[in-house]
């Protein structure tokens, strides 16, 4: 450059590797020409647009403030300084700056589209279109404005639209990687997913250290269900951006489609962390607890849900489902009656009140909510599905025929069919259409095989979890830690087969004045999953169990004796557990509480069978095929002689069979085992006032029968396979306890 100053010559060098992407190189030959020229205004403003382009938007507020005061008329200026305030979010002053430049040139296109953004900043999308439509008047190729108007119209619900700009802004600029995110996005929302992945594959290859490409395409892969590619999109786009809230939430949606509910609950978490107020991360949060029978959280989870979305009829109506798993009936009440209000067609709000009534034995009100429920939503299946469960043989002809009829429409979804199947099944074999039941419960089971946990139960994953059970809990361990848990006798936990008799079994306890029957809890699965936490260490429970120390079991028994007070208020002398998968659970029990009374509830495997098979379990997913079932069964007998073995005399075993046939011998000696005097009113157990959950519901308010005993005979045509299987471990499940070990009845002290 001939004549060119110093400062001018630097100046020409510094924008040449500027324009060349050699910021390191220019920025200290700016800094020399504002050496040489201190109110040099070009040198301030590209020094300023280099420290923006490094992401020191401050610094570069700060010269391109400078610059424009020392050259006010330079509206490009003006433009490049709003980009600053904008990646700072401060939108008003971008705002304010963009129509500065505009003061001094009205078509400026740079300005417009600046200002377009920053209204996007400010989520005034309908002013925002306004100006991008002005920057593509002026400047009819802008890519940059087609690209930002797309997205201010995807905002506005105009999918459409925004698709068409984001191709034009790709076919004129194919290189433009935010483009080909963007169209790739949209076309997803459109449910274009074959359309929308090579636009996302082609984001990446542009712009392989942006997060946003990596992240947009994770969504395709995983609305595509290819979850393994989602996850991979989605880690990477948080190692290149670790705080970003969606991208977590959606990394939690993979696991959580993938039925990985434990592993989704810390990303859904994370989000919340930098997000607290985002309703979608709540909702998905609730949905895990929900699925993981994790009551306590589920409702904090919705809780916080519905103080965002108060008027989300769906979320009060899972609320107070989470409340009744936690025997708050007062508050689920107020929450489907709270869903009513907002939505007073909530055939599922009325049908949830049903079950609750059923639940703490108002059957009549329970039949009313069941026939409302229908009245209000016709189509709806379920309330007639749940009112022929709970009248069974008593189903007036009216309502069968409507069964029927429901059963016969081509367009009922395979979902709803089982869920009747099973009503009608239990209708017919109340009126002992024993050949017709078994034919709707072939059907019903297969039905419910393809869905949710059913379709990918793995008998597999349970053999190998009894195995560890039995690995851990050896002579060793149970010796070392003996007696070292509390030295509370409240407890009284009821465990066996699912049906093979633990309601009944706490019924006759309940009813007793000093004991309180919680129901099914899920202390002991927590106190099991809780071992490594309280002990510090990053291990499944199983495999934690041999660390155990005594200081850990004490803990661990008093949290779950705090929780168990929270179910009585502390004011019966024991209380009833009767969750029946606690007989994996025994080995810890044993040790938490030492002096605690357990009862093992048994009953004829082939009619256990029969039961499971017939009962439409929401969260029991091996009921529904007989290999399952068979497979269950002998990995619970195989578990029950191993506990036998290992921890003589330390349960007490009631057949159902001599329940039935004995009720006085049996109640007796269960209240004398418990350290209690005698209460005549546990032979009243059916007229004891207080809430059931459990499939036999009606059964256990009604006085004892002995109909249920060999009930399989009625199904030998069906199930013979199944019964031929397990003929072998039968005689296995009935071996008595050793008779030189002390009895369960000979251990307990009275209170």
């Amino acid at each position: 450059m001939q004549n060119a100053t110093p400062a001018q010559a630097l100046m020409a060098s510094a924008i040449r590797l500027h324009q060349a992407g050699q910021l390191a190189q220019a920025g200290p030959m700016y800094a020399r020409v504002l050496q040489l020229e201190r109110d040099n205004a070009e040198a301030l403003h590209m020094l300023g647009l280099l420290e923006h382009q490094r992401g020191d938007h401050a610094s570069a507020i700060q010269l391109m403030s400078r610059a424009v005061a020392i050259q006010p008329n330079a509206y490009v200026y003006h433009a490049n300084l709003a980009e600053a305030y904008r990646a700072l979010g401060q939108f008003e002053r971008a705002a304010g700056c963009c129509r500065s430049a505009l003061g001094i040139w009205p078509q400026f296109p740079e300005a417009l589209c600046n200002l377009g953004s920053a209204l996007q900043g400010l989520k005034r999308h309908d002013e925002a279109v306004e100006q991008f439509e002005l920057a593509l008047k002026a400047r009819p190729g802008f890519v940059v404005a087609h690209n930002n108007l797309g997205i201010s119209l995807r905002e506005l619900g105009r999918i459409d639209e925004a698709i068409t700009h984001f191709e034009r802004a790709v076919a004129q600029a194919p290189e433009y990687g935010p483009a080909q995110t963007n169209l790739g996005q949209a076309l997803l929302e459109r449910g274009r997913l074959d359309e929308a992945l090579p636009h996302c594959q082609e984001a990446v290859k542009l712009a392989p250290n942006a997060a946003e490409p990596h992240h947009n395409l994770g969504n395709v892969y995983r609305c595509q269900g290819r979850y393994d590619e989602a996850r991979t999109e989605y880690l990477e786009a948080l190692r290149l951006a670790p705080n970003q809230p969606l991208t977590s939430a959606h990394l939690g949606l993979v696991l959580k489609a993938e039925e990985k509910y434990d592993e989704a609950v810390p990303w859904f978490k994370s989000a919340l962390d930098l997000e607290p107020t985002n309703a979608d991360f709540w909702f998905w949060l609730a949905e895990c607890y929900d699925e993981l029978e994790n009551a306590p959280e589920s409702i904090s989870a919705w809780q916080a849900f519905v103080a965002l979305k108060p008027d989300h009829a769906g979320a009060r109506i899972a609320l107070g489902r989470a409340l009744q798993d936690e025997h708050r009936f007062a508050e689920a009440r107020a929450q489907f009656e709270a869903a009513l209000a907002i939505q007073p067609d909530a055939a599922a709000a009325r049908m949830n009140l049903g079950h609750l009534h059923e639940e703490v034995g108002e059957l009549e009100e329970a039949e009313a909510d069941y026939r409302h429920a229908r009245a209000m939503q016709p189509d709806f299946p379920l309330p007639l599905g749940r009112l022929a469960t709970l009248l069974r043989g008593k189903l007036p002809e009216d309502d069968l025929a409507a069964l029927e009829t429901r059963l016969a429409d081509e367009k009922l979804t395979p979902h709803f069919r089982a869920r009747l199947l099973f009503a009608l099944a239990h209708v017919l074999d109340a009126r002992q259409d024993y050949a017709r039941a078994a034919q709707c419960l072939e059907e019903s089971n297969a039905l419910s095989l393809k869905t949710g946990t059913r379709a990918s139960y793995d008998p597999a994953d349970h053999d190998r979890f009894v195995d560890r059970l039995i690995e851990a809990f050896d002579l060793e361990l149970l010796s070392r830690l003996a007696g070292q848990g509390s030295e509370s006798r409240r407890p009284i936990f009821i465990f066996g087969l699912p049906r093979s008799g633990t309601t009944l079994t706490e019924q006759i306890l309940a009813s007793h004045a000093r004991v309180h029957g919680a129901g099914e809890l899920r202390l002991a699965r927590h106190s099991f999953e809780a071992v490594p936490a309280v002990l510090g260490i990053d291990e499944i429970p199983a495999l934690a169990m041999k660390q155990l120390t005594p200081e850990a079991l004490k803990r661990i028994a008093d949290l779950h004796l705090k929780a168990l007070a929270e179910h009585d208020g502390g004011t019966k002398d024991r209380v009833v557990d009767k969750m029946p998968e606690n007989y994996a659970n025994f080995g810890l029990l044993a040790l938490l509480f030492p002096h605690a009374l357990f009862i093992h509830t048994r009953r004829d495997l082939r009619d256990v069978a029969v039961s499971c098979w017939m009962t439409d379990f929401g969260k029991i997913p091996w009921a529904f095929h007989k290999d399952h079932i068979a497979a269950r069964f002998r990995n619970y007998i195989r578990l029950m002689e191993h506990w036998r073995s290992v921890l003589p005399g330390r349960m007490i075993e009631i057949d159902y069979e001599d329940t039935v046939s004995d009720l006085e011998g049996v109640a007796r000696k269960i209240v004398a085992a418990a350290g209690l005097e005698w209460d005549p009113a546990c032979l009243e157990f059916h007229r004891t006032d207080r809430p059931v959950r459990t499939a036999s519901v009606t059964q256990v308010r009604q006085p004892i029968y002995t109909r249920s005993v060999e009930r399989f005979r009625n199904y030998e045509p069906t199930l013979g396979t199944l019964f031929k299987q397990l003929e072998p471990i039968e005689k296995r499940a009935f071996k008595a306890a050793d008779p030189s070990a002390p009895t369960a009845c000979e251990i307990q002290t009275p209170a």
